[in-house]
Order: C-alpha cells, then structure tokens, then sequence
C-alpha cells in the first residue's frame, strides 16, 4: 500500500513567454523540490489543470515523472463527464504512478450516493490508489462522513485531502476510518498533524519545503514545541501567499527566487504588485532569520 504521509507538493505548471508549458523551467524546479519532499502532486489546481489540454497534462506528467522518478508522484483527474475520465484514467495506466487526486464531479453538485457511486467505479478502474479530494469551495459539493465511510471499504481508496472545512470531520475521519488524512488547507496543517493526521498536500511548501518537512517530522516526534515555533514562522508567509487567487503568490514567490516565469493562464492572472512587493519583502525577512 501506497504511504500517503509526509509533506507532499501540488506543483504550479510553469510557462514560457508564449504560454506554453515550460518543461524546462518544470524540470528544474521538480529535481530541485522533490528531495525536500514526500512526494508531489502534477495537475492539481495549483498546477492550473483547468487551463491545460489532455496532450498537455500528460506532457507535465511525463517531465515531473522524468525528472524525479525515486519520489511517488500522484495525478490529479477529475470532472463529470464519466466516459473521458475513463479514457484518461486509460492513458494513465503506463504511467508509475502512486496515486489519483481526485474530487467529487464539480458544478453537477451530485448527491452522496452519487458521490459514492463515482469513486467506487473510479477505485475499481484505476490502476493505483485513489486520494479523494474534498474541497466543497470548488466543486459545490461537500461529503458526508458516511460517504467516506462508505467508500473506505474499497481497498483502491486510501486516503484523503481534507479541504472539508470542518475540524469535527476532519478528527472523525482520523479516528473513525482507516484512511490516511493529508490536511489540503495549508493553515491546518499543524492542527491536523497533531490529531493524528498522515500529512498534507502543501502549496506554501513549495517555498522552503524543508520547514515543512521539519514540522511534519517534529510532531511525529512528539517535539511539539519545535513543531509549533517552524508553524508559527510560516504562517504570515502562507496567509501572504494565498491573499489573492492560488497560484498567484506561488508563482510570484518562485518568480522571486528564479525559478519560474510569473505567468498564469487565463482566467487566472498573475499576483498585483502590491502582494508581489509584500512577498518578497517577507521572504527576504524569513532567509535572513535562519541565515
């Protein structure tokens, strides 16, 4: 069974002056972060899945698979149109993948046996572990525990990325269910790791990663001081980065540090000045604290 824990990294999907997906640039920043690291994320929203054709997504996949193939890596699929995503669970299927994100169809706003019903098909097609993704500020659509208590009888469905909303959600299923809770908030991250949560699917992480690693690896220590003080440090930094539309102040960030173009696709667009201005000056802050 895949180990769904630890810090993993949704990664931004670089791009050129032409908007096209910089492979080069994503390489680079892939080799660069993936040590840092559990495992990474390709096409998730931070990664601007929405704005990328299939050909694209697979091309994304195969530069991140390439440039770090010794850490797991996880696909993120979805939508409500059920035969293409059977087609690209398809085109999947070559790839070593160690797992799906996937959330619940968006904009149908389906109901929780229909949610049910979605990933136990997906579960049973998919040729490696699904994470099912609740984040009801996306999709419209929240799940009940007893959806995931359902659906956790499935042996493919193994964990969660909790954007749930809801700390009494999140400790029912750290304790009630066998999957593996990966906080999908950046802001929870600590709370949940201390409750028993495996980890998180981190944006912020992609700006010192190794701080989160040490607060993932401090609480398992039980070292919760530690934990608490590397959190505390990072948190006017995660607030800073997602002030406007993710992955706006991811990207602005990485532009900061030279490893990316600051380029979205529309409809997203890149950070204002003024939150450009403020990241850098506070980042600058943070590298000179721990110089």
């Amino acid at each position: 069974m895949t180990s769904f824990s630890g810090i993993w990294l949704p990664l931004v999907t670089p791009f050129r002056h032409d908007g096209a997906i910089d492979h080069s640039a994503l390489h680079t920043l892939t080799r660069q972060l993936a040590p840092q690291v559990a495992g990474l994320v390709v096409c998730g929203s931070t990664g601007e899945a929405h704005a990328l054709d299939e050909d694209e997504q697979l091309a994304a996949l195969d530069t991140v698979l390439q440039a770090a193939p010794a850490t797991p890596v996880a696909m993120g699929v979805g939508g409500p149109h059920r035969p293409r995503l059977q087609a690209q669970l398809a085109a999947l299927r070559s790839r070593p993948l160690a797992g799906l994100l996937v959330p619940p169809p968006y904009y149908v706003r389906p109901s929780q046996s229909a949610i049910a019903d979605y990933f136990l098909d997906l579960a049973d097609r998919a040729h490696c572990p699904l994470i099912t993704y609740n984040v009801p500020y996306r999709t419209g659509v929240a799940m009940d525990f007893a959806t995931f208590e359902h659906i956790a009888t499935h042996p493919n469905i193994q964990a969660v990325k909790d954007c749930g909303g809801s700390a009494a959600l999140t400790l029912d299923l750290i304790t009630r269910t066998r999957l593996q809770i990966l906080a999908g908030e950046d802001g929870n991250i600590l709370t949940s790791l201390c409750a028993g949560g495996s980890g998180a699917i981190s944006a912020a992480a992609h700006i010192f990663p190794q701080r989160y690693t040490a607060m993932y690896e401090a609480v398992r220590a039980e070292r919760l001081n530690q934990a608490r003080a590397i959190f505390h440090q990072l948190w006017p930094l995660i607030q800073m980065l997602f002030a406007e539309p993710n992955p706006a102040g991811i990207k602005a960030a990485l532009a900061h540090q030279g490893m990316i173009r600051n380029q979205l696709r529309a409809p997203m667009s890149a950070a204002s000045p003024e939150l450009n201005a403020q990241l850098v000056a506070l980042i600058q802050q943070l590298e000179a604290e721990t110089a």
